[in-house]
Parts: structure tokens; C-alpha cells; sequence
């Protein structure tokens, strides 16, 4: 332990031993009034015969310097005052002594505790020290006082933080009094006063002359002394271990003489503080008082367990309570040491003091038996006794009105000897102590009790049920208290009372304000009125809880519509449009309500109050839109329809715009209307539209005119097989020719599936219902397609039910089309098995099912079926298989949906395929309608040019691949005359002739439309066969120059009957007659010669000779 720094500035030499210094000569005895010899003659035999025994005493010493009192020099010299005293009380004694150097307080604490060493210097006392330590009296006064930091605040004691040295006794000074405040422990004094200074703690309690040297030499700038606060017994004590107390005694002897003594080194220290910082002056004791503190240097003081702010011990030995302010202040007045025992009650710490375990009770009422047994000092605090009764009991004026009744008391309560003499009606209930007697108050097994009043009160006020009150003054028992002591220790009592005769007033007060006043006088009842407080704190919180509840939401709410409001002012603001809303009161006045901020700018435009902002824009409308737009206002205004409006201003400054106006409707409060509405630009959209649609109209012609170009070599193709006979042929020559005409009819449903398709992208498809028998066009379809489904392999079955009606009324050209497409579809699909055809009347509509035993469609397929470009088998890569364009269905789907029907499928890969058309049939009077307006009808309709593969077998040749579209023949020419073709192709031209000479018409062909004009002119013409597009005369101009020439000739000759075989489709909404004014049949190529025989036949053009004869003639002219 040596070595170490002891104080700032000085350390122990390394080769230096810590030593005492020898006593001055002279210095073993002290002179005076008071003055007694040092020396072995005032030991009893038995203390000179304990120090003969001793070995060297340890000295415990710190490495921290505590001046005056102890440090260590340099050269391990121990000066200081406690050592010089020691070091002469050794030498008086003869007791051999040597210093031991330890780093801090703990560790020699610790060292005692161990018994490696023996004896400590300027120490103080604490309850834990006295377990294992024997103290002498006070060998010089202690010094205490409270540091703060120079101009900070200074917090009420009670809540402020404390910092203190590790093992200090000014810890348990702080948690006795000030139990609420907090401790930061330092390891020494410097370290403590740093951290003061730092702002840490708010205050420092401890030694005042260790403290203000420590100042002098640290960095703790701003910390000085508050006031003085004297804590523990006020001195510093010699204290020996527990087992040599003996040696204390004798060092008590020594230490009364010496402390007698002036020391010149304290009153120097203290002379140099401010006098409002010194301790008190110790007292002056008569010899025969000195006599009794040198033999009761330590004093055993009693405190009970719960006696709160009286007389209380806790579980670590701390002792509170105004007995234990005033036992502290009598001790720092002596210098004694006092030991605190506990006890669990008064009775038991009255049993205590008769059988000498401890010497005195610092708080006891004095009544006539007590005095028998003890002796008492003069009171030092009244205080009144209280009769405590239940809240809802009798209102007791005093113990005559307790006869007869229940009075719990504690055991050695001071009214028990009264009650004895005086009341003995009174049934006493026993009670271990004070706070047990009020329970059982509370609890109704006893009428009342009586206690302190300070006691009382804190009972009641823990009561949270309300349940007692102090109802009257015990006026027979003392209202003081006392310092009682045994008979033996009897002798302690003349020094009490002169310490307790030495406390002034103002510090009676305030221990008084700390301990009782404030606690003299019941508080507010308020655990009485707890329920009623209760239920209105609980309204009140619930009122508060509810209102912060309804303000945070209202906030919410106002915050949302604040950004709401923002928003909607940004989206007002930034979008491309104006919103508006406006109001009008029943009186027609017309109020704005919100308009964009950015109205005016976008519309060009200032605003009218009072009018709305179409009839401000009005002005600058198109002419032609102005008055239609202010009526569809004016009309909506009524109505409270919706109101939607688009139409081109010219806008001042702007180039033309189109502006979409919408507006609803809604009912105000007191029948006012409220129009909400906005205005965009819809420009860019009007032109978009009208780019796309002048893009289809380029789409439509462009397959308008592929398909007419198309037509023209598929024409000739179909010609050209047409004119080949098959019968003539070997069979793989036949079936290869028949395998060419099928692919013909193909390539020509391509080409209309397309064109119809394209159509259905311009508008709605236009139907002609005509009278027809329906039974015919069914049984021509079976018969076609029977031959078809025989050639492949496949059973061909159809049925019509009897309810089906002979003759109906709907389009029989769009009803054939639907039915060609689904049996082609049917037997092109179809490997082996059957193919069936059912028509059947179901809901009083007309139903046509085309059933298949075919390879069935997968859910995917069926869902879209009747999309574009989606056939009912389908390749790998998910394309249209069996070189159908996709189309047909979607064809037949809308054609249906037109004639306000429907196609169902129903279909399971494997299973084969069923599709179902239903169509409505027209009532009688709606059919008869029908068929008169068709049997007056001018003209019939082209044929369709949606067409599914035609059969190729010679028997079906012409069933449908271009049905002609006639109109009606005025006076049907004769039978033979000449056939005049005319068409710039000359492939077509000649094939077309040759066939009909093969037929047995006479023909004459021409390239252009002014030979087929002189050709009709030379006479005997029947019919005319011509083109539209041709070089020179076109094909229309040549029809009308010869409809003109015949209307002046006037029945002259026969009508000529003119047939149109072009390429060009007839338009949606068109027939023949005004396609092409003056025709009477319209023929689109392919033309299937059949047809054309049929169609010549219809205008009475027959042949002027027989097949054969034709033949004939042809094979010679050939020949020729």
C-alpha cells in the first residue's frame, strides 16, 4: 500500500515506512480544572493486564489525505490532529502501534471487517459500523456542510440528487431524511466535488474543513459552501475492532482528557471559515457528567418497527422519526455513539429497557405506573391523543362515552393503567400495536382506539375506504413525550436533559415543520368521499377523453379537408379542363359556386356572373350548332337529365376547338338545383377520330380493290375449269379437276370472307326479309352438302320438324350463308362419321343445329370462336387450319345477331361439335306485312359474298358460289337472239363465250363498251354481258346510253336484258338497281356459269340451240 499519492503534490518516497511521531515531552498529562493524569494509573488492573496481551496494533489509514485531521507525508511521517492523539494515548498506555496504508475508505473498512486491522481514525458512526466496530465517544467535532454550485438552482432537499463518497456516513444522513432524493456515488471527496461541478448532482453533503481543502487543490470551479448541515453523532471517533472492545474503553479515558484540551490546529481551520459554517460549541460537562460519558461512551437507543415519523427502524438499521431527530441532536451535543435496536412494538422495547438491552426510549408518554419502572427527562414535543372511530359510527366525545363498549389498544399502551382505575366497564381489545388496534377499528371488531394523533392521522389518510375519522381529544392521558431511561442507566438523563436544553428554537422548529406540523391537523377526509370523487373524476375523464377524442377527429377531419381542398385546387388548376359547380335558387337566379382558377384562361374567355358557362361560350359556337346547344341546356335544365354537349368554338385569338361538356344533377337544400360539370378539349380526339376514320375508309378501299383485282384471275380460273368436262375425263383426271374446282370455290371464299368482314367494320349489316319457302332452301342446302360429306366418307342425315312453317319471312340470303358456312365448316372438319342437320320450331322461334362427329374444341378455342380470324381446328402454331381464313364464323355470328338472333356451341374435344342457331319468326301479320311488301318489291338483293366452299360434283355445280341479283324484267324479250359479251379481259371474255356457245347461246364478244354499243346497235341482241371497268365506255355509261336509246325508241325492239358480272362488291347499303342504274342482274365474279344460265333464263334468254348441236358446231368452226 505504500507509494501511493496522498494529496495533491505530495507522494510516499519509495523507500519510505509510514510512521507515527513520538510524543512531545509533557504531552502524557493535561493540566487544568478538568485535567486527570495519561498514564497506566487511571487502567484498572484488568486494562493494564488486556494491553499487556495486545500485539501491535494496525492502524488503518487512507491514501486520500483528510486534513487537519489525518495525511501522510512524504517521507511516510502520519501527522494530522488524530494522530498526534493517538500517538500520545499509545505512549500514555503503553500501546505498541504502526500505521497500514490502504487506497481507499472501503477497503479499510473492509481490512477491520477482516481483522487485518485493528483500529480506524476520523471515523463517524452508522448502524452498519457499529456490527463489527467499537466506537469511543466523539474525539473532535465533525464539521458538516451542504456544497452547491454558485448562482444554479437549488432544488428542494427532498427531490434533489445528492453526490457522496462510496461508505460515507453522510449516505445515511440523505436516506434517513430526505428518502425521495437520489445518491451518485464518488469514490473520494475530490472526485465528488467535480462532479458537482459539473453539474451531476445538485448537491455535496460531508465534512466542511476536507471538503474546502479539496477545493483549494481540484478543478471544481463554481462549488461552494451553502450552509451548515450537521449530520451523525457531529464527531469524529476512534474505532476499535468488536472483539478488543476493551481497548476502546481505555482509549475513552485518554480521550475525555484530551478532547478537554484546546486544539490550536482545528480552531485554526475553523477560524478560517465563515462563522454561519462552524459547528457548535461542545458542551461543558461537570466532572461528574464527564465521568458518565467516559463510561458510557456508546448509548443504546430503542425504536420500534412501523412507528412511522415518530419513533421508526427500518430494515437496514436506519432510525427516522422526530425521536430520532432529537436522539441525533443529543448525541452531536455529547460526542456519543449511539445503536439503534429494534423492536417490533412498544411492549416489547419497554421489556427491553427493564432487562437492560438497551439504555434509553427516546419517545414515551409519562404516566404514574411508568414512573415506577423508569426514569424520564423533560418532555421535548406535545402532542394530543385521539379517539379513532369508524366514519359511519357514533360521534364519541370521550372515553365516558366508550362504557360498555370495544377499545382496542396496543400492548403497554400509557391508557391502559387509567382504563384499570378509572374505566373498567370498558372491554379492552389487545392489539400488538398501535396500527393493528386502528384495523381493528376499521374492521368492526372494536369500537374505537386511541393513539397519537400524528399516528392517527396517517392511518386515516392511508384508508382508502374511508372507513375511520378521529372524533374527540383523550384529555386524560399527557399530551407529551420524553427521553426515558431504566433505573440503571438513570444516570444518562441529567446529560440529556442539558443537550436537549441546548437546542434553540428555530432548530425545534424545524424538526417540528419536518416531522409533525404538518400532520397536526386531520386533512380532507377525501378516501370518505372517494366513491362520489371517484365517479366524478371517472365523468370528468370520461367528458375529457370524449372532447380530446372528438377535437383530435375534428382536427383530423379538418386537416383532411384542408388537403382535400389543396388538392383539389392543384387538380383544378393543373388539369387540362375547367370543373365547375353552380347553383340555382327556385327564383331562377343562377350563382358560381367553384370554377377553376384557370377558367378563363382555357377557355379564352371571361365569365358572366349569372350566366353558365356554356351561354357565355355560346357566342363563339359554330352557327350551325348554337341554337341546338342552348335547347339541349334549357331542355336538361328541366328534366335534370344529364346534361352532355360536344361541339367546335372559334375561339377568340385560337384556331377552331372542339369542347366536351358534361354536367349531373342534384337536389340543394330549400329546391335549389346544383350542377356540377367540367369542360375538356376534345381536339385532339375529333382529329384522331377522323384521321382512324379516314384511315378505314383507305383500308375499305384498298380491299375493295384487292378484291376486285383478286377476282378478276379467280374469274378466269373458275371459267376456265368450268369449261372442262369432267365426264369426259379418266377418273384421276376427273378427280384432279374436281379437287381444282374445290380450290377455286375456296380461294372465292376467301376473297368474300375478307370483304365481309370489312364490312361489318363500317356499319351495321343491312337485311332484306323477303317471303320464301323455307322447306326448299333446306332441302337444297342437304342435297348439296349430302353429295360433299358422301365424297369424304361421312353419313350426311337431316331432318325437318312438322311444326316447322312452310313459308317465313326473314333474309333467305343471310339464312343460306349461315348454313353453307357452318355444314362446310361441319364437313371439312369431320374425318369420319356423320354430319346432321336438324331445323326445329323451339320458344317460338326457328332453330337450325349442325351437329359433327369431328375432333370437338377445347374450352380455350370455344371461348373465342366467334373472335376474328379463329377457326374451329386449329395448327400447332394456333392459326386458322384447312386454309380458312377465320372469318366465317365471326361472319355468321353477326349475321345472326342482326336478324336479332344467336349461335350457341356447345362442343368437348373427342366429342364432336354442335352449333345451334336460334332466330325469331315473325308473327302471321307481320309475315304477311312482309311478303306483300316483298312481292311488290322492285328488286332483290345481291347475294351475299360470304360463301363457305361450294361442292365440286357436277350434280351441285352452281348450288351457290355468286347467286345473281336481279331486277325485275319490264317485258321479257323472246326466246334466242344474240348474247353480247363484253369485257377488256380477254381470257375472261373468251372463256365466258366459250362456254355459253358450248351451252347453245349465240354469242358475240367485244373488248370495250363502243363495240358491245355497235354490236347492240347492228340488232338482235337479247342480253348483254358486260363489265364494269373497261377502256373508253365505261360499263355504266354504256347501260345507260342503251337504256336511253331504247326509252326513245320506244317498245321499238324487245328489252335487252343487261347482266353485270364485275368484280366490284355491291356497297352495305345498296341493291343492284342503284349500284348500277339500268341493269337488270349483278353478278360478282367468280362467276359460276350455272348461275349465269339461270340468271339469262329469268329474262328470257334461252339458247338457240341444243348442247350437242352447239358442240358440234363449235368442234367444226374449230376444225375449220
Amino acid at each position: 500500500m505504500v507509494g501511493l499519492a496522498l494529496m495533491a503534490g505530495a507522494a510516499l518516497a519509495a523507500d519510505a515506512v509510514p510512521h507515527f511521531r513520538a510524543p512531545e515531552a509533557g504531552f502524557a498529562t493535561v493540566s487544568g480544572a478538568a485535567s486527570q493524569p495519561l498514564g497506566g494509573s487511571v487502567l484498572s488492573e484488568a486494562e493494564r493486564a488486556f494491553i499487556a496481551a495486545l500485539p501491535e496494533v494496525r492502524v488503518a489509514l487512507t491514501a486520500r489525505a483528510m486534513p487537519p485531521f489525518e495525511r501522510i507525508e512524504a517521507d511516510g511521517l502520519v501527522t494530522g490532529i488524530h494522530p498526534e492523539m493517538l500517538t500520545a494515548l499509545g505512549r500514555a498506555f503503553g500501546i505498541r502501534m504502526r500505521p497500514v496504508v490502504y487506497p481507499t475508505w472501503s477497503a479499510a473498512l473492509q481490512a477491520v471487517r477482516l481483522r487485518e486491522a485493528d483500529l480506524l481514525m476520523t471515523l463517524g458512526v452508522t448502524p452498519e459500523r457499529l456490527q463489527y466496530l467499537e466506537f469511543t465517544l466523539g474525539a473532535t467535532p465533525r464539521a458538516g456542510a451542504l456544497f452547491g454550485r454558485r448562482d444554479a438552482p437549488q432544488p428542494p432537499l427532498e427531490s434533489a440528487t445528492f453526490v457522496l463518497e462510496r461508505d460515507y456516513l453522510a449516505n445515511d444522513h440523505v436516506r434517513r431524511q430526505y428518502p425521495r432524493a437520489r445518491i451518485v456515488t464518488a469514490e473520494s471527496t475530490r472526485e465528488a466535488l467535480e462532479a458537482l461541478a459539473a453539474g451531476h448532482a445538485d448537491y455535496y453533503l460531508g465534512s466542511l474543513l476536507e471538503a474546502l481543502h479539496w477545493l483549494e487543490r481540484s478543478a471544481a470551479p463554481g462549488v461552494v459552501p451553502l450552509r451548515a448541515l450537521p449530520h451523525g453523532t457531529g464527531h469524529y471517533h476512534f474505532a476499535v475492532r468488536k472483539d478488543w472492545a476493551p481497548l476502546a474503553g481505555i482509549l475513552n479515558k485518554g480521550v475525555q482528557t484530551l478532547r478537554a484540551r484546546p486544539n490550536e490546529a482545528l480552531n485554526a481551520a475553523l477560524a478560517a471559515v465563515a462563522p454561519m459554517l462552524r459547528p457548535p460549541q461542545p458542551l461543558r460537562l461537570r466532572p461528574d457528567a464527564a465521568d458518565v460519558l467516559l463510561r458510557r461512551p456508546l448509548w443504546r437507543v430503542g425504536a420500534v418497527r412501523g412507528l412511522v415519523l415518530l419513533n421508526d427502524v427500518d430494515d437496514n438499521g436506519t432510525h427516522s422519526g422526530i425521536a430520532a431527530e432529537y436522539t441525533e441532536q443529543v448525541a452531536r451535543r455529547l460526542g456519543v455513539a449511539v445503536q439503534v435496536v429494534a423492536f417490533d412494538n412498544v411492549a416489547t422495547m419497554l421489556e427491553g429497557l427493564r432487562a437492560g438491552a438497551i439504555d434509553l426510549v427516546p419517545f414515551l408518554t409519562r404516566t404514574p405506573e411508568r414512573e415506577r419502572e423508569f426514569a424520564f427527562a423533560e418532555p421535548y414535543i406535545e402532542m394530543p391523543y385521539m379517539l379513532v372511530a369508524r366514519s359511519d359510527g357514533p360521534l364519541y366525545w370521550g372515553l365516558d362515552s366508550l362504557r360498555g363498549r370495544r377499545l382496542a389498544l396496543a400492548l403497554a399502551h400509557p391508557l391502559r393503567e387509567l382504563l384499570a382505575r378509572r374505566y373498567a366497564d370498558i372491554h379492552i381489545v389487545d392489539a400488538a400495536n398501535g396500527n393493528e388496534a386502528m384495523n381493528l377499528v376499521a374492521d368492526g371488531s372494536a369500537d374505537a382506539a386511541v393513539e397519537v394523533k400524528l399516528f392517527a392521522n396517517l392511518r386515516i389518510n392511508a384508508d382508502l375506504g374511508a372507513r375511520l375519522r378521529t372524533v374527540s381529544t383523550v384529555e386524560e392521558l399527557p399530551a407529551q413525550f420524553h427521553f426515558a431511561a431504566s433505573k440503571a442507566a438513570a444516570e444518562l438523563l441529567p446529560l440529556v436533559n442539558q443537550a436537549l436544553a441546548d437546542i434553540d428554537a428555530a432548530e425545534r422548529q424545524r424538526m417540528l415543520r419536518r416531522w409533525v406540523a404538518v400532520d397536526l391537523q386531520p386533512p380532507f377526509p377525501w378516501q370518505r368521499y372517494l366513491p362520489l370523487l371517484a365517479v366524478a373524476a371517472a365523468a370528468l375523464l370520461a367528458v375529457a377523453g370524449l372532447t380530446l377524442w372528438w377535437m383530435r377527429r375534428l382536427s383530423r377531419e379538418v386537416a383532411a379537408r384542408r388537403r382535400s381542398e389543396r388538392l383539389l385546387n392543384d387538380v383544378a388548376t393543373t388539369v387540362p379542363g375547367v370543373a365547375f359547380r353552380y347553383v340555382v335558387d327556385p327564383d331562377g337566379r343562377l350563382r358560381h359556386r367553384f370554377v377553376s382558377p384557370s377558367a378563363a384562361a382555357f377557355l379564352g374567355v371571361e365569365l358572366e356572373p349569372g350566366r353558365t358557362l356554356l351561354q357565355s361560350l355560346v357566342p363563339h359556337a359554330h352557327p350551325d350548332q348554337r341554337e341546338a346547344a342552348l335547347a339541349r341546356e334549357r331542355a336538361c335544365a328541366v328534366s335534370h337529365e344529364r346534361f352532355k354537349l360536344t361541339a367546335l368554338f372559334q375561339l377568340p385569338g385560337a384556331r377552331p376547338r372542339w369542347l366536351h361538356s358534361e354536367a349531373v344533377h342534384s337536389a340543394g337544400e330549400g329546391g335549389r338545383s346544383v350542377w356540377t360539370g367540367y369542360i375538356v378539349d376534345v381536339s385532339s380526339e375529333r382529329e384522331l377520330q377522323a384521321r382512324l376514320e379516314q384511315e378505314a375508309g383507305a383500308r375499305n378501299l384498298l380491299l375493295a380493290a384487292a378484291s376486285h383485282e383478286l377476282r378478276a384471275p379467280t374469274h378466269n380460273l373458275s371459267l376456265a375449269l368450268q369449261s372442262i368436262d369432267a365426264g369426259a375425263l379418266p377418273g384421276p383426271v376427273a378427280a384432279a379437276l374436281r379437287i381444282a374446282r374445290r380450290a377455286a370455290h375456296t380461294l372465292t371464299q376467301l376473297l368474300n370472307d375478307v370483304l365481309d368482314a370489312a364490312r361489318f367494320d363500317t356499319g351495321p349489316l343491312r337485311l332484306r326479309p323477303t317471303a320464301f319457302a323455307l322447306h326448299e332452301l333446306v332441302e337444297e342446302q342437304a342435297e348439296a352438302w349430302g353429295v360433299v360429306a358422301r365424297d369424304k366418307g361421312l353419313a350426311f342425315h337431316h331432318r325437318v320438324a312438322a311444326d316447322v312453317p312452310a313459308l317465313v319471312t326473314m333474309d333467305p340470303l343471310r339464312l343460306k350463308q349461315i348454313l353453307i358456312n357452318l355444314l362446310s365448316n361441319a364437313c371439312k372438319y369431320t374425318v369420319a362419321g356423320r354430319v346432321d342437320l336438324e331445323v326445329s320450331v323451339e320458344s317460338g322461334g326457328l332453330c337450325l343445329a349442325v351437329s359433327d362427329t369431328g375432333p370437338g374444341l377445347a374450352e380455350a378455342v370455344r371461348s373465342r370462336l366467334f373472335q376474328p380470324y379463329t377457326a374451329g381446328s386449329t395448327n400447332g402454331a394456333g392459326a386458322p387450319a384447312g386454309g380458312s381464313t377465320g372469318l366465317g364464323l365471326m361472319v355468321c355470328h353477326n349475321i345472326a345477331a342482326a336478324m336479332g338472333g344467336r349461335i350457341d356451341v356447345e362442343s368437348r374435344p373427342g366429342q364432336g361439335t354442335r352449333f345451334v342457331v336460334h332466330l325469331p319468326l315473325p308473327g302471321p301479320r307481320e309475315g304477311a306485312e312482309a311478303a306483300t311488301g316483298a312481292a311488290t318489291e322492285a328488286a332483290t338483293e345481291a347475294a351475299p359474298s360470304d360463301r363457305a366452299a361450294e361442292p365440286a360434283a357436277a350434280a351441285v355445280v352452281g348450288a351457290a358460289s355468286a347467286e345473281s341479283v336481279m331486277a325485275a324484267p319490264a317485258d321479257a324479250p323472246p326466246a334466242g337472239g344474240c348474247v353480247v359479251v363484253c369485257d377488256d379481259d380477254a381470257v375472261s371474255r373468251i372463256l365466258t363465250a366459250q362456254i355459253l356457245r358450248l351451252r347453245g347461246y349465240r354469242v358475240v364478244e367485244t373488248a370495250d363498251g363502243a363495240s358491245a354499243l355497235a354490236a347492240w346497235r347492228d340488232g338482235d341482241v337479247r342480253a348483254l354481258i358486260t363489265d364494269l371497268d373497261m377502256p373508253g365506255l365505261q360499263g355504266r355509261e354504256l347501260i345507260r346510253v342503251l337504256r336511253a336509246e331504247e326509252a326513245r325508241a320506244a317498245g321499238a325492239a324487245p328489252r335487252t336484258w343487261v347482266v353485270v358480272c364485275s368484280g366490284h362488291p355491291l356497297p352495305a347499303e345498296g341493291d343492284a338497281a342503284s349500284f348500277v342504274p339500268g341493269c337488270d342482274a349483278y353478278l360478282l365474279k367468280p362467276v359460276d356459269m350455272d348461275c349465269l344460265a339461270r340468271t339469262l333464263a329469268e329474262g328470257g334468254v334461252r339458247p338457240a340451240s341444243t348442247p350437242a348441236a352447239a358442240t358440234a358446231a363449235l368442234d367444226a368452226a374449230l376444225d375449220a
